[in-house]
């Protein structure tokens, strides 16, 4: 049986499976085998199997499949690709697999949820006033409702970045900061200002990895992100990541943090894919635009959503789109 750990050791162990889920959520499509991500947290795999069900609640295991499935909904949401593609993009080996996780999962089939968002675009009005379609409930983890105003998508270029970050856990952290949603960026401010890191508050960027209407509340990663000049050194809780440049679709923003997924949802069920456009395997973000009000308050001017896209190719001259993105 393991034995709850002691608070310094709980936090080391924290630290040591932080890498870890970063290794995971950026190599969702590959294998992950348990030997694998035990050597990237430094420990042996049955010592590291105990370790990160004591931090995460979830085996490794159970872990890797839930960031699947819960990626596959966005894709299958957002992406024209067929079910095998995404099985496939998402880390399953077969159509057959990916179908029975899935159902297991959300209590519906792939190809089922993907007939009920086509009935859905269909039902939707010009107004885009508040609708939750037929069939669906407040209960079901894949309940369609918005409340939107029509506002132009775009595609554009982003740069490449490099950031520092800090993870927030659950919903209510974007709900508390609805007077002083910036405050989630004071701890990366307090770090960089102790470290001598050049940066600008003008920018930040907020990475958000989980829907929720999918995901479970506790469960819900959202990362704080502040650009620096370059690559840097951390210490945990602080991260760091290299934010890839490409293109996205982009969408204005409107209302508090805690309102981003209903953009996000407009992006992903609403905009359609044209076909020289695929999705990324990169995690949406927005990018808020501030100011520095009197006083020295920093102030959100304007916030953009963004979805990673990829230019497509033809595999074969005259051969039907296979969907592939440009490398």
């Amino acid at each position: 049986m393991f034995r709850p750990a002691r608070a310094e050791t709980a936090g080391n162990y924290e630290q040591s499976v932080f890498p870890v889920l970063l290794h995971c959520e950026e190599h969702l499509e590959e294998p992950l085998p348990l030997a694998e991500l035990a050597a990237v947290g430094g420990f042996s795999p049955h010592h590291f199997h105990r370790i990160f069900r004591h931090v995460t609640g979830e085996a490794p295991k159970e872990y890797v499949r839930r960031l699947r499935l819960e990626r596959a909904v966005h894709r299958l949401k957002a992406s024209p690709d067929n079910v095998l593609q995404i099985a496939l993009e998402s880390g399953f080996a077969t159509h057959e697999t990916f179908t029975r996780a899935f159902t297991r999962r959300f209590g519906i089939r792939p190809s089922e949820f993907r007939s009920v968002l086509r009935a859905y675009r269909e039902c939707v009005d010009d107004a885009m006033a508040t609708t939750t379609f037929a069939g669906f409930t407040d209960e079901t983890p894949l309940t369609l409702r918005f409340d939107l105003h029509k506002d132009p998508v775009r595609v554009e270029t982003v740069p490449a970045r490099h950031l520092i970050f800090v993870r927030h856990h659950g919903y209510e952290h974007l709900l508390a900061g609805r007077e002083r949603p910036l405050d989630l960026w004071d701890e990366l401010f307090a770090y960089a200002d102790a470290h001598g890191l050049q940066y600008s508050p003008e920018l930040l960027i907020g990475i958000t990895h989980d829907d929720p209407y999918v995901t479970d509340e506790h469960r819900i990663r959202f990362d704080a992100c502040l650009p620096v000049s370059g690559p840097v050194a951390v210490s945990h809780p602080i991260g760091r990541r290299h934010h890839q440049p490409g293109l996205c679709v982009a969408r204005r923003h409107r209302g508090g943090l805690e309102e981003i997924a209903k953009t996000f949802a407009y992006i992903g069920v609403e905009w359609l894919l044209p076909d020289e456009y695929g999705l990324r395997t990169m995690a949406p973000f927005e990018i808020h635009r501030c100011e520095r009000a009197r006083g020295g308050r920093l102030e959100r001017l304007w916030t953009d959503a963004y979805v990673p896209l990829a230019p497509l190719r033809r595999t074969r001259k005259g051969a039907e789109d296979e969907r592939l993105p440009v490398q």
